[in-house]
């Protein structure tokens, strides 16, 4: 070989100086740095340089870029061990679904924020006089019996009656309208009487609550009287049959030779409050908190408006005539059945308080002596605590023993003719509640007491009363 051909492929030492040079005085401090800035003795330059993919002989590829790189942010990291913690990926993903979680939340809340704003005087249309007394409750004009002789008719023509009783009546925003707008044919209210006050039967749950504007009279003695001379107010059409009445001679199951065995029961002509079914009567259910020796003479004479206008459902002992009337008073708590109810007081000429008699009484499964006396001549309800007579269900489900009382003690209620009625039922969960609204209703109860008049009114409309609980809901 020529000696030219050596000096071309064999570069002289003073050719390979330079790229085997130490680097100058400018770059080992810009490596001094580097490795300063990354707290550790590995640069980010080898880091990256341990992911090149190594050449046949072993030697590392100087021209192809790292098919990994570092992010910025890692770059800049303080420490180089983060840049190996490998749960850092699995963390920045996690940050990222819960951040979509939260944003999508946001924007549905925001998306049903603005679908349930309510555009005054659109939203939804008063119909009914009921409505518009609700929707006008607290303003300060027009008055309430003002705006009940507005609607002398369609007062609930929009509202179907359901058999639910208002419990704690008075507790509501709307006390009374509120049930009526929700259907309910029962209403409650507890009454006490005050001595230095005898001309007031006054509404609370307790003495505490008790106020001068709140009685029995202003809030559901005067407007029911005033709603029902509306209903039966006369017109060209009607006043021929303005206060007809029609009777029909039935036999009434009676278990008792002092109630009726044949009697006959008259059906007033009178219209009831509810339009679409003029015939279905509401029931007051007054609570006596005070004892019935000095509360129940005020509570007769209360009631004597309603009663003179053929308003209230009646028995006439003379005649053995029971006589259905728009509205049936019925007496609880400490009314006492026979100093009451049986008393002269109630029954000269004609008895108009009926007695919630107790359903457990009633029982086909254990009956008592007692209970042949409660009949229709002088009880209308029989009523009783669900969760003492019947007891909780057990994991959302009742036994069968508890499914055999129930209908025992409804079975005993309709062989008398009374209204079986339930309180206390269970409240929560919404399922189970619902399920034993179904399976009460499936059974034949007379009336639910309730406390959510909405949800029970939504329920009933689409169909829940027949949706009973699946705890052996067979025959026995």
């Amino acid at each position: 070989m020529s000696p030219s051909m050596c000096n071309r492929s064999a570069p002289s030492v003073e050719q390979q100086a330079p790229q085997q040079s130490t680097p100058s005085a400018g770059s080992n401090k810009h490596s001094n740095n580097t490795r300063q800035s990354t707290g550790s003795d590995t640069s980010i330059q080898d880091i990256e340089a341990a992911f090149l993919p190594e050449e046949p002989h072993g030697g590392k590829s100087a021209q192809k870029a790292p098919f990994f790189r570092l992010p910025l942010v890692w770059r800049k990291t303080p420490s180089s061990d983060d840049f190996f913690d490998d749960k850092a990926p699995a963390r920045a993903l996690t940050r990222f679904r819960w951040a979509t979680i939260v944003l999508s939340l946001l924007l549905l809340a925001l998306i049903g924020a603005l679908l349930g704003l309510e555009i005054p005087h659109h939203a939804h249309k008063i119909t009914s006089g009921v409505e518009l007394i609700v929707s006008r409750w607290g303003l300060p004009s027009p008055s309430t019996q003002k705006e009940l002789t507005n609607w002398p008719n369609q007062f609930t023509h929009d509202v179907t009656p359901i058999p639910c009783h208002s419990h704690n009546d008075y507790w509501r925003r709307v006390p009374l309208y509120d049930a009526l707008a929700a259907g309910c044919t029962g209403v409650e209210a507890d009454i006490w009487f005050d001595a230095t006050k005898p001309d007031d039967l006054f509404i609370g749950h307790n003495k505490k609550s008790l106020t001068p504007a709140r009685t029995l009279k202003a809030m559901y003695l005067d407007p029911l009287l005033t709603i029902l001379n509306n209903q039966n107010s006369p017109s060209n059409f009607s006043s021929s049959f303005a206060n007809d009445t029609t009777t029909t001679t039935t036999t009434t199951p009676s278990l008792s030779s002092e109630g009726p065995t044949n009697a006959t029961i008259a059906n007033n002509n009178l219209l009831g409050i509810f339009d679409t079914s003029p015939t279905t009567p509401l029931t007051l259910l007054i609570d006596l908190k005070t004892p019935s020796s000095t509360t129940f003479a005020p509570l007769l004479a209360a009631l004597q408006p309603l009663l003179a206008a053929n308003y209230l459902t009646t028995y006439n002992p003379t005649t053995d005539t029971l006589t259905r009337g728009p509205i049936t008073v019925v007496a609880t708590g400490s009314t006492n059945f026979t100093q009451a109810i049986l008393s002269p007081a109630n029954t000269s000429p004609v008895r108009y308080i009926f007695f919630d008699a107790p359903l457990p009484a009633l029982s086909t499964l254990h009956p008592t002596p007692l209970d042949l006396q409660y009949n229709t001549s002088n009880s209308y309800y029989a009523s009783t605590s669900y969760a003492t007579a019947i007891g909780k269900p057990w994991l959302g489900r009742m036994t069968q023993g508890q499914v055999v009382e129930v209908r025992r003690q409804i079975e005993g209620a309709q062989g008398r003719g009374l209204v079986s009625r339930y309180w206390d039922t269970p409240s929560w969960p919404r399922g189970v509640e619902e399920g034993v609204w179904g399976m009460l209703v499936g059974d034949g109860v007379g009336i639910l007491g309730v406390d959510d008049l909405v949800r029970v009114k939504g329920w009933w409309e689409w169909g829940g009363r027949g949706l009973g609980m699946g705890l052996g809901r067979g025959r026995v």
